[in-house]
This record gives structure tokens, C-alpha cells and sequence, in this order.
């Protein structure tokens, strides 16, 4: 199925990150890069969520909640079905992810199970790697699944700065 523009899976912290309003300064930087991206490049992607992203954004208590929520809410929700659960086992199984990175091995799932171009996070340590997207190969390679690239608001080809969005493997 050819799709219009490449494919985004939002992982919850890009949401909650373009309405921190917090006085971390790591956290304002991520902020401003996404807001940047947000506003400039987002046109020429499709963008999606999930109920799982609107899962972690409701726990806990923090400044500009509601706004992120509310933001997940305007995408196109993928649904949590029994692919995304094999998937997820798989990436658990194959030790891909730590014991405590659960919810990132699911967030990956819906990319995978969608057969999305990119999956869009500020996770470096369990994402957004060369580590984790070379594992990631093999373990797609071997199971045929199509791969998504593992992405920031930093490293996404960015279509203003004249780089081409497209996927060249879609």
C-alpha cells in the first residue's frame, strides 16, 4: 500500500516534551528542538499514537499534562492488537530491550506491526541508538518484519534543510 508521506510513531516523551514547561535545561533544549520540528516538518509526515502513549501520558502528575494529552488525542490512534502483542514478546525475548524498558519495547511494537517508516523519540538509552537500530536490523531481518528507523527530532531527515523524507526501502 503506497502511503501519501512517510510514517511517524510518536513515543510519548516527543509529546510530553513539546509542552514542558519545566526549568530543566536539557529538557528546554529537547523542547525547543522539538517545537521546531513540530512546526516545520510534521506537514510532511503522517503522524500517529496510540492508547498506550495516552496511557503513559495520564499517569503520574505534571505541569502541562493536560496539553499533552490533548495532543495525542488529534492523532490517528493505531490499535494495540495481538501483532503488537507478539511483537512486543518477540523484542522482550531477544533481550533487545532491559526488563525495565517494557513500555518501549511496546511503543516499538506499533511501529513494527504498522509497518511505519519511523519511530520519533528522545530515548537515547533504549531507542533512538545505533545500537538499538542495528540489533534491531538483525532481529527484523530474521523475523521479516519491516524495520523502522529509530529517530530524534535531531536526526529525522528534516525536508526544509533540503533532505529527502522519504524512505528509500517504502
Amino acid at each position: 500500500m503506497a502511503r501519501a508521506k512517510p510514517t511517524v510513531y510518536l513515543d510519548t516523551n516527543i509529546l510530553s516534551v513539546l509542552h514542558y514547561d519545566g526549568a530543566h535545561i536539557q529538557s528546554i533544549a529537547q523542547r525547543v528542538r522539538t517545537r521546531e520540528w513540530w512546526e516545520m516538518e510534521r506537514k510532511f509526515f503522517e503522524l500517529f499514537s496510540s492508547g498506550r502513549t495516552d496511557k503513559e501520558l495520564s499517569s503520574g502528575v505534571y505541569r502541562s499534562q493536560e496539553e499533552a494529552i490533548a495532543e495525542a488525542r488529534r492523532l490517528r490512534y493505531l490499535s494495540e492488537n495481538g501483532d503488537v502483542k507478539r511483537i512486543t514478546e518477540a523484542l522482550i525475548v531477544t533481550k533487545l530491550f532491559p526488563e525495565n524498558a517494557l513500555g518501549d519495547a511496546v511503543q516499538l511494537a506499533f511501529a513494527i506491526s504498522y509497518r511505519l517508516d519511523y519511530l520519533l523519540t528522545w530515548n537515547y538509552a533504549h531507542l533512538a541508538n545505533v545500537d538499538v537500530q542495528r540489533r534491531l536490523n538483525a532481529i527484523c531481518v530474521r523475523m521479516k518484519w519491516r524495520v523502522p528507523l529509530l529517530v530524534s527530532p535531531e536526526t529525522i531527515p528534516w525536508r526544509t534543510m533540503g533532505r529527502e523524507v522519504r524512505r528509500e526501502d517504502a
